[in-house]
């Protein structure tokens, strides 16, 4: 869920940069639209990081129960 919603915030934070450059392209350009779209990239990118961190080392769950299998084989052979 959380994946998901920084995906959210890194597509939200991008289509602000884009409409800050359309503008800035007419010389309307806001540095608030600017801030906003970078700071919801950062925050989605940071988001994305820790989901990742997470997952990695969710997944040596069953990493002793691995290691006996395999012992458990080499001593039946």
């Amino acid at each position: 869920m959380t994946a998901r919603f920084a995906l959210a915030l890194i597509l939200i934070g991008l289509i602000t940069l884009m409409v800050f450059v359309t503008t800035y392209m007419n010389q309307e350009g806001d540095v608030r639209s600017l801030l906003l779209g970078a700071s919801l990239c950062a925050l989605g990118l940071i988001l994305r990081r820790r989901v990742a961190r997470r997952e990695r080392a969710e997944s040596g769950r069953f990493r002793m129960l691995r290691r006996l299998s395999v012992r458990g084989e080499e001593d039946e052979n």
